[in-house]
């Protein structure tokens, strides 16, 4: 079965997209508190370390994994993921420890990662969405102060530490003066108002439907998103707003994440990627810089890592263009891909 890996520029989204999410990484995870007690305090930071790592691995895949299904991954296959790990305010008693970590991931090798296990990759932002939060409470509607607790719910969801960042309305006179028969139409203009004044790319009514006779709710999407104009209704079974916040972060991922995949470049196993045995005549060293320039050349998407030594490894990468044209645009970063009996070699200069 081919493996499908997604990636580059999206035409649903203007290129640089990251760059409207100031400061913004998918492959970084910032401000980790992390803390572990045991038998001493090496014991007890490699604990914590392990816990950091294997949240903030799991936090990337939900970003950028389309359908990440169960991907289990331990602490040690995380860290041979990691571009950096940042301490801050490290603390260490007798038996404990405490810290602050940022952790940053690269993005060949999770694509690679996720590659070798059929998963596609979508690592573009999309625009920013305005969500009109209006509650329904056996057919009497409330709208801005009034849902509130629904607009604070939506808010609390980490849609911004994904890729499909939301605003809120700060329920201002011109907000309330709109007419509200024109905003549940999805009416352009009425919405386009509401656009130029929050600076967002579009803008979403995210009606919350309940009854005093049920736990299930009916969360209704319509307007228009990064993925294009929407009109859609979830049933949440229950879970209050919590739940139902929930499954409208989920649907605007979802939404976002098949779009971008559709329009970006699929890479296939079979063509568009190749086993690699590295060289590495300067050790552990010399593969961090051979990581380093695959990443910065530009050329290559996807690494994934099936064994390495000291002074060498077996791995695959997957490439964008003609495998001919292949040595030669690595060989503008300082790297040299060769063909030797049948296998392909590689080695920085």
């Amino acid at each position: 079965m081919p493996l499908l890996l997604l990636v580059g520029t999206v035409s649903a989204s203007p290129a640089g997209a990251l760059d409207r999410l100031p400061g913004f990484n998918p492959y970084e995870v910032r401000d980790i508190a992390i803390s572990a007690v045991a038998e001493d305090a090496v014991s007890a930071k490699k604990i914590a370390m392990d816990e950091a790592l294997t949240d903030s691995v799991r936090r990337v895949f939900r970003r950028v994994a389309v359908e990440p299904g169960n991907l289990d991954i331990g602490a040690d296959a995380a860290l041979g993921l990691v571009a950096t790990i940042e301490n801050s305010a490290e603390q260490f008693g007798p038996t404990g420890y405490a810290a602050t970590v940022t952790v940053t991931y690269s993005p060949i090798l999770v694509r690679g990662f996720l590659a070798k296990r059929g998963v596609g990759v979508v690592d573009t932002a999309a625009e920013p969405v305005l969500l009109i939060p209006i509650v329904r409470d056996d057919g009497e509607e409330k709208w801005w102060e009034e849902a509130s607790d629904w607009a604070a719910a939506l808010s609390a969801q980490p849609m911004d530490d994904g890729l499909t960042p939301v605003r809120l309305p700060r329920n201002t006179p011109e907000d309330k003066g709109a007419r509200r028969d024109l905003l549940k139409s999805a009416d352009f203009v009425a919405l386009g108002e509401f656009r130029i004044r929050y600076r967002t790319h579009s803008a979403v009514l995210v009606r919350l439907d309940r009854s005093a006779d049920s736990e299930a709710m009916l969360v209704t999407l319509l307007g228009a998103d990064g993925a294009g104009p929407v009109n859609a209704t979830v049933e949440v079974a229950g879970g209050g707003m919590d739940a139902a916040a929930s499954a409208v972060a989920t649907l605007l991922s979802d939404r976002w994440k098949k779009v971008a995949g559709a329009a970006g470049p699929v890479q296939m196993a079979g063509g568009s990627s190749l086993p690699v045995r590295v060289l590495l005549s300067g050790g552990e060293g010399q593969w961090e810089v051979l990581k380093q320039r695959l990443e910065a050349s530009g050329v290559v998407d996807g690494l994934a890592v099936e064994a390495m030594d000291d002074t060498s490894g077996n791995v695959v990468i997957w490439y964008a263009g003609r495998l001919d044209a292949l040595p030669g645009r690595l060989a503008r970063s300082g790297l040299d891909l060769f063909e030797a009996g049948g296998t392909w070699l590689l080695q920085p200069y």
